[in-house]
């Protein structure tokens, strides 16, 4: 059944109030010139209301993620990717520059002191710092990324030659390690030239 059409019961023509039909309520209007506004208006209203059946209505938390956890942006997430990719790239550089795979045929190292090495020398390169602190000194940070990019298997062997050497306690092994390899370009012939110099004139 459509809805139901107006039905005037005086006449049209009529200024005097009408009696009309609409929607099984009569209605009647000092104006009847206002009647079909009105009609208009409400079934708009009707047409209006009925047209959001088709609106899609989304949940409250649409997201696949559990109670209390909060998603990661895609920046964000850009970002770490990027970060860790950098990450990965620089400790195979270095692995690849210190000859990381021949070393550790060396039955004289140990691998997890060379390990260590190579960590220290990575969060060195990657820092994000300005200034890098060295045996008690700010050095720039490129300054001393640039040095670590450069040691070798040999300055390595140095390193781990020194650590073996000393006999003093060590209270910051870190700092320790970050010292002797920043100066072990400048030191390494120096310090294997002492040895030999000891073996062959030690005993006189």
């Amino acid at each position: 059944m459509g809805r139901q059409s107006l039905l005037c019961v005086h006449n049209m023509g009529s200024l005097l109030p009408l009696r009309v039909h609409f929607l099984g309520y009569i209605l009647t209007l000092e104006n009847p010139t206002q009647l079909n506004k009105d009609i208009l208006s409400k079934e708009q209203s009707i047409t209006d209301l009925s047209s959001t059946d088709s609106i899609p209505f989304h949940s409250l938390n649409p997201l696949p993620f559990a109670h209390g956890e909060a998603a990661t942006p895609p920046e964000r997430k850009r970002t770490e990717a990027k970060s860790n990719s950098a990450v990965e790239i620089y400790r195979e550089i270095i692995k690849d520059n210190i000859e990381y795979d021949h070393l550790i045929q060396n039955c004289k190292i140990d691998k997890d002191r060379l390990d260590e090495i190579v960590d220290l020398m990575l969060e060195t390169v990657c820092t994000a710092r300005k200034t890098i602190r060295i045996a008690g000194d700010d050095y720039p940070a490129e300054l001393v990324k640039s040095k670590f990019l450069k040691l070798n298997s040999s300055h390595i062997e140095f390193v781990l030659d020194c650590m073996r050497e000393n006999t003093t306690k060590v209270r910051n092994i870190k700092q320790y390690l970050k010292a002797v390899l920043f100066n072990a370009p400048s030191t390494i012939d120096s310090y294997y030239t002492a040895l030999v110099n000891h073996d062959l004139y030690g005993g006189e």
